[in-house]
């Protein structure tokens, strides 16, 4: 795809339209689907989709315990544990979530080549249903972050009901277009996966996630700046605790991304689509 061509705002208008009536016109397939792939990731297990539960609640409380009492991450010298904690799972649960779609976007398409080669299945709502299939795990997050945030007194009814339902929308667009990008090129690049892995390994000591503002070395701080993930995470940490580390450009920054790399995401899967069954 020339960069030209990526650039054309009548095309890129064009895109989104086409990408919308597709969304609408399929979502009862995605709806359904998405539910499916809640279920049968747990299915044999146990405790069965309890896992959807524990899981982000107990990685959260590894981290949060790790960077609150042993490292003892305060934001300020009057703040107390909690606040910090609150601030820690704001980041934590976009986080987690966000990984566990990366995670699982690379092998959308190439993962299901039984669908992929029926030519009148819609192949666009696999990445899209992978990354609807993480709002559960967002949610058990915000729910825990915004509780916590309530008792250390940082929450705030213009975050919650306001900077909160657009973090989320913003949140969903970019992985959305992350899915379409990485489950189209992960058809040709296998290695991909691994190259994903290892970012997610390091990513979350990449961003503002953990670190309080001003414990970051200086050249880190910067190249926060540089990802639309830290924005993400911003914008999350202002929405549940507040502006404990104002970065008001991010919510111009965020769903400008957001929606270029959506669209980006949308044309290369578009472009890539019909050599996938030859591929696979």
């Amino acid at each position: 795809m020339a960069a030209t061509s990526i650039l054309n705002p009548v095309a890129n208008i064009v895109a989104m339209s086409r990408a919308a009536a597709l969304i609408k016109r399929h979502r009862g397939l995605l709806g359904a689907m998405t539910m499916r792939d809640l279920r049968d990731r747990y299915t044999g297990q146990v405790l069965g989709s309890g896992w959807a539960i524990l899981t982000p609640l107990l990685t959260m409380a590894v981290y949060v315990f790790v960077f609150t009492f042993i490292f003892r991450g305060r934001l300020g010298e009057d703040s107390t544990g909690f606040a910090f904690t609150a601030f820690a799972l704001a980041g934590l649960a976009p986080w987690l979530a966000f990984q566990e779609g990366l995670a699982r976007s690379v092998s959308a398409i190439s993962g299901n080549s039984n669908l992929i080669k029926q030519i009148v299945f819609p192949s666009e709502v696999l990445p899209l249903k992978i990354a609807l299939a993480t709002l559960p795990t967002l949610f058990i997050g915000l729910v825990v972050a915004i509780g916590t945030s309530f008792y250390a007194g940082t929450a705030t009814a213009f975050g919650l009901l306001v900077l909160l339902p657009f973090s989320i929308l913003c949140y969903i667009v970019l992985l959305s277009g992350l899915s379409f990008l990485l489950a189209a090129i992960g058809v040709f690049f296998r290695d991909l996966k691994d190259v994903i892995a290892f970012f997610l390994a390091v990513g979350l000591f990449l961003h503002p996630i953990l670190f309080p503002p001003g414990a970051a070395p200086k050249w880190l701080e910067g190249a926060f700046e540089y990802s639309p993930v830290s924005h993400l995470i911003w914008c999350f940490h202002a929405a549940i605790v507040g502006p404990v580390d104002p970065h008001p450009m991010s919510w111009i920054i965020l769903p400008s991304v957001s929606v270029i790399v959506f669209i980006v995401g949308w044309r290369t899967f578009q472009w890539l689509k019909p050599t996938f069954g030859n591929a696979l």
